[in-house]
């Protein structure tokens, strides 16, 4: 649910941190799921980015 999605302090620092690199969003939401094992663990769609 929408709602129920929650980005993190950290996971927004990284989402800045690849943007201020140059990494597309869905290529920076690619490897952020795949550094928790895969999308349902993430906590939050590439849209809500």
């Amino acid at each position: 649910m929408p709602s129920q999605r929650k980005i993190s302090a950290l996971q927004a620092f990284e989402i800045e941190t690849a943007d201020d690199s140059g990494i597309v969003p869905r290529k920076a939401h690619e490897l952020a799921s795949r550094q928790v094992g895969g999308p349902l663990n993430l906590g939050y769609t590439c849209r809500d980015r």
